[in-house]
């Protein structure tokens, strides 16, 4: 059974995330050093080039369920050579899968084949793609999402990498010829918790004693900033459980589409959790008490100027999508300020009379 690591002060909390970070830093230099990431071989422009070439139709014909369909990825390399690598790939996800024209997409490769071209073989790869053919939205939809892996990679290292690419689909079917979109590439599983030091918790149903206190808060006080309200670690959605090496749980939240902070346009409100429109923020973490959270809004604010400076600098985002994404995060920062606001809106206390 994993066990509960509570910190009462400020001060430890920070030494344990600065002590937890350096370890997990550390990791990349230990794990796999004569060996590339998958990551480690794309080109160095802003947004690589990637060609995927399969029977889409058969894919697309397959949404509701896990069939494979075999294929080749072709990812241009650093200076612009490219690399050819044999995949597997179906649908993923829930609603995304359904209700999308074309679904995201798991990416399975030969871990035989990785090793002899001298990568590492963590061959797992989440694809989120345009969902939306011919639609302007769905490639501004995919920055905004990329953007918050950005920030939550700026909180933890206890959180998945990924790469923007500009993705070409060759369609050995009759449905299209090809298309060029954005995607994000999400680091394999494997991979992430590796680089820390952990391992995939096996066990996705988990009891609430098995958390690591600290980082449930961080996983989830960030879910409450983003305005993400579409998932569950007790049941592994949208969600990655890990476990360290002292049996310490961490939740590792990926697809942030339903989040007020991405704003999809097919992502619903939940009316059980009593949102009115998708940026209504709901806090799902196990806090209760405001004094739980002190420590933790703490270190939200160490990282306030960090974050935005991280919209601010993505190149691609609008201008306009970059003060909006701006003005929910800094709206975070405004509740957090006030007690009276924690107690009300995001821990749902009455209020005194």
């Amino acid at each position: 059974m994993c066990k509960v690591l509570i910190t009462n002060s400020l001060c430890l909390f920070l030494m344990l995330v600065l002590s937890l970070s350096a370890k997990a830093q550390a990791s990349d230099t230990v794990v796999n050093t004569d060996l590339l990431a998958l990551f480690d071989i794309f080109s160095d422009d802003e947004i690589p080039e990637m060609t995927i070439t399969a029977d889409f139709d058969s894919v697309k014909a397959n949404v509701k369920n896990k069939l494979y369909v075999y294929g080749e990825v072709e990812v241009e390399k650093k200076r612009k050579q490219s690399k050819k690598l044999t995949v597997k790939l179906r649908p993923r996800g829930k609603s995304r899968r359904l209700m999308c024209d074309f679904p995201p997409l798991k990416l399975k490769f030969d871990k035989d084949e990785l090793l002899a071209n001298g990568i590492q073989q963590f061959n797992d790869f989440k694809l989120v793609t345009h969902c939306i053919e011919g639609d302007m939205k769905s490639e501004a939809l995919i920055k905004k999402e990329y953007m918050v892996y950005q920030l939550f990679n700026k909180m933890t290292p206890y959180s998945f990498k990924v790469k923007l690419v500009r993705i070409t689909y060759k369609n050995k079917g009759s449905a299209f010829r090809k298309m060029t979109h954005l995607g994000i590439l999400i680091e394999d599983a494997e991979s992430m918790a590796s680089r820390n030091n952990c391992n995939i918790l096996a066990n996705k149903v988990i009891n609430l004693d098995s958390m690591h206190t600290n980082h449930e808060k961080i996983a989830s006080v960030f879910q409450y900033m983003i305005g993400n309200a579409d998932w569950s670690y007790m049941m592994g959605r949208n969600t990655e459980l890990i476990c360290t090496n002292e049996k310490y749980v961490i939740p590792v939240p990926y697809d942030f589409d339903y989040a007020g902070l991405v704003k999809a346009h097919y992502a619903r409100a939940n009316a059980a959790l009593g949102q009115k429109t998708v940026l209504d923020r709901v806090y799902l973490g196990n806090a209760k008490h405001f004094n739980e959270l002190v420590s933790m809004f703490s270190y939200f604010k160490t990282k306030k100027e960090e974050l935005l400076a991280t919209i601010e600098g993505f190149d691609e985002l609008e201008d306009e999508t970059k003060v909006e994404m701006k003005a929910y995060i800094l709206d975070f920062y405004d509740i957090i300020e006030s007690r009276e606001r924690v107690e009300k809106e995001m821990l749902k206390k009455p209020s005194k009379e």
